[in-house]
C-alpha cells in the first residue's frame, strides 16, 4: 500500500562524487593550488664529464570551490490544511512540523541538490546565480585537450563508429592506467545497449549487474553529462573541490515560532564546490554541447 506515502521528485543519480569517478579534495578554505611537474628527455649517448641535457618544468592550477547557498521558507498553515492535521496536533498553533513531511521534504532538498552538482561539475557555468564552472566549458576553451573530430549526435546506428573514434584519440600512454575513466553520457549508454541487443550480443531478459564494457574498457555512465558526449581522462587528472564534503549532506532547519511568531520553517544549506583539471592533452572529448 502507499497509504500515508510521499511521493517526491524522480531526480537523477548523481554519478560522479558517489562513485568516485573524480579526484575529491575536501577541506579547502579558499583556494587550493595543484601542483604539476613536466620532465624532458635528458638521455644521450655517454661521453666524460657532465653536459645536462634534460629540463624539469614546474607549474601549477588554483581550484577555487564557489560559495552557494540554498533556501526555503515553508508555513506550517500550508502542511495542516494539505495533509494530515492529526499529525501536527489538533491545538489552532501550528506547534509542530510534522516529522515524516519534514523528512520528506529533506530527502527532495539534498537529491535535488546532488543532482545539481553532478551537473554542475560537468556543464556549469559560474555566471549562473547558484551554479559554478564545469569542466567541459574549460576544455572547449583548451586547445591541448584532445577533441574528437566530427561530432554527432549518439544513435542506434552510429554509436560503435563514435566510440571507436573516441578510443582510437586515447593516447598510447594512457590506454592502460589503473585510473583511466571512460565515461558516456546516459544516451549513448542506451544507444549502446540497443545495438547489443540488437545483434543478440545480450539477450535483454536481464538478471546480472553487468557493466557495460567495449573490449578492454568499461564505460561509466554519467547522468550529468549532456546528451552524445563522451570524455576519457585520468581520475587523478580531474578534480572536485569543496570545504566540508559532509555540506552537501546538510541542511539545516529553523521553527521561526521560536523567534518571530510567525508560523514558518526555515530551511537552508550552505556549500563550496568548484572543479578543475591538471593536464589537458591528457583528456579525450567527444560532445556536441
Amino acid at each position: 500500500t502507499v497509504a500515508g506515502e510521499i511521493i517526491g521528485k524522480a531526480f537523477k543519480e548523481a554519478d560522479t562524487i558517489a562513485r568516485g569517478l573524480v579526484t575529491i579534495l575536501p577541506n579547502i578554505p579558499v583556494k587550493q593550488v595543484i601542483r604539476k611537474i613536466d620532465y624532458g628527455n635528458g638521455r644521450t649517448d655517454y661521453s666524460c664529464g657532465f653536459t645536462p641535457a634534460g629540463s624539469v618544468t614546474l607549474d601549477e592550477v588554483i581550484l577555487e570551490p564557489k560559495k552557494i547557498k540554498n533556501e526555503a521558507e515553508l508555513c506550517k498553515e500550508d502542511f495542516r490544511n494539505v495533509w494530515d492535521t492529526a499529525s501536527m496536533g489538533f491545538s489552532a498553533h501550528n506547534d509542530n512540523m510534522p516529522v515524516d513531511e519534514e523528512s520528506a521534504l529533506l530527502v527532495e532538498i539534498l537529491a535535488d541538490t546532488a543532482q545539481a552538482t553532478d551537473s554542475d561539475i560537468w556543464v556549469g557555468d559560474a555566471t549562473d546565480d547558484g551554479h559554478f564552472d564545469g569542466f567541459i566549458p574549460a576544455f572547449l576553451a583548451d586547445a591541448t585537450v584532445i577533441d574528437v573530430a566530427s561530432p554527432a549526435a549518439i544513435t542506434k546506428a552510429n554509436v560503435l563508429e563514435k566510440i571507436e573514434d573516441t578510443m582510437n584519440a586515447v593516447p598510447v600512454a594512457l590506454r592502460r592506467k589503473t585510473d583511466l575513466v571512460f565515461a558516456i553520457s546516459a544516451d549513448v549508454a542506451l544507444a549502446y545497449q540497443q545495438t547489443l541487443v540488437g545483434a543478440q550480443i545480450t539477450n535483454g531478459l536481464g538478471g546480472n549487474d553487468l557493466q557495460l564494457k567495449y573490449g578492454t574498457y568499461t564505460f561509466e555512465i554519467i547522468n550529468g553529462l549532456p546528451e552524445s558526449t563522451m570524455v576519457v581522462y585520468q581520475k587523478k587528472n580531474l578534480y572536485f573541490g569543496t570545504g566540508l564534503l559532509s555540506d552537501h549532506n546538510e541542511v539545516r532547519i529553523k521553527d521561526m515560532d521560536d523567534t518571530d511568531l510567525s508560523g514558518t520553517v526555515r530551511y537552508k544549506m550552505v556549500y563550496t564546490a568548484g572543479v578543475q583539471y591538471v593536464r589537458g592533452a591528457e583528456i579525450v572529448l567527444y560532445t556536441t554541447f
